[in-house]
């Protein structure tokens, strides 16, 4: 297993990381068997939130063996201060543990939302004080909007972003550069969304936008995952060729398999590779916009 840097702590963390979706409303038995393949075979960067349904309470106590030697992160989807309080402590009971590694704000995607994360009563400092009595190790967001994601790396000193990284959505949808540019110029960690994706199930859908009437190839991907092995493959080397950190593969446990597997061959993508990826995402919705 390869292994990044986080930024602003030094701590190694496993360029592939286990998302929290791949436990949601699975059997504990099947979870204690998920989490420990993922831990046998390096993978230290832990990935869950409150959206994710009934994931927390069930990550949490097959987390408890390896929990002083993973990297844990968390997220919460609340504004303000109060309610973000409330989450975070849930959060802390279903994970069984007294920390986090990184507390990000979940989905930041509006003007609404900026706006309301930097009020005095907002969110963004109820992560500052959690920060300061250690029990927030690195603070971040995950962005689901480039130009929004770049205004509150302008804003506030960030330990990381998460944000879509994914070769439809660049190619296609234009999403992803100017947020990537921004992270490096400043030295915020880069983790990557959606690297296994193909594309958008339909235009309704894009932005993350899932639809109960759009029927779904996959029960846990709001979108259509790469079933396919080489261009699975391509599409990883393409992501962990920019500069970032770690990606989180889609939420179900054989897609999240075959994505450890094409990991674990990792080479820089060559150019040749680049253009196949290109090819396929030609007339293909991305799954969001810039």
């Amino acid at each position: 297993m390869l292994y990044r840097e986080f930024t602003s702590t030094g701590d190694k963390i496993s360029i592939i990381g286990f998302g929290g979706i791949v436990v949601k409303d699975e059997s504990s038995s099947d979870v204690s068997k998920y989490v420990e393949y993922a831990y046998e075979n390096g993978v230290n960067y832990f990935d869950v939130a409150p959206a994710y349904g009934n994931a927390e309470k069930n990550l949490g106590p097959a987390l408890v063996p390896y929990r002083k030697n993973v990297f844990l992160a968390c997220k919460t989807g609340k504004r303000t201060y109060h309610d973000a309080e409330r989450e975070f402590k849930n959060s802390l009971s279903n994970m069984k543990t007294d920390y986090f590694d990184l507390y990000q704000m979940h989905s930041v995607s509006t003007e609404e939302d900026f706006q309301n994360i930097i009020k005095k009563d907002g969110v963004l400092n109820f992560l500052i004080d959690m920060k300061d009595k250690g029990h927030i190790r690195n603070i971040g967001f995950s962005a689901h909007s480039s130009k929004i994601g770049v205004k509150l790396l302008d804003y506030f000193d960030f330990d990381s972003v998460l944000f879509p990284l994914n070769f439809t959505t660049w190619y296609q949808g234009g999403f992803g550069y100017d947020l990537l540019s921004k992270a490096i110029e400043t030295n915020t960690t880069r983790l990557g969304l959606k690297p296994g994706a193909s594309n958008a199930l339909s235009k309704s859908t894009i932005n993350c936008k899932p639809s109960k009437d759009i029927l779904r190839v996959r029960k846990k991907c709001w979108y259509a995952p790469i079933e396919d092995y080489e261009i699975m493959k391509i599409a990883y080397k393409w992501a962990l060729s920019q500069s970032i950190t770690s990606v989180l593969p889609p939420g179900e446990f054989d897609l999240w398999k075959k994505a450890l597997k094409v990991i674990n061959e990792y080479k820089p993508i060559e150019d040749h590779e680049i253009q196949k990826l290109i090819d396929f995402s030609e007339n293909k919705l991305p799954l969001f916009t810039a």
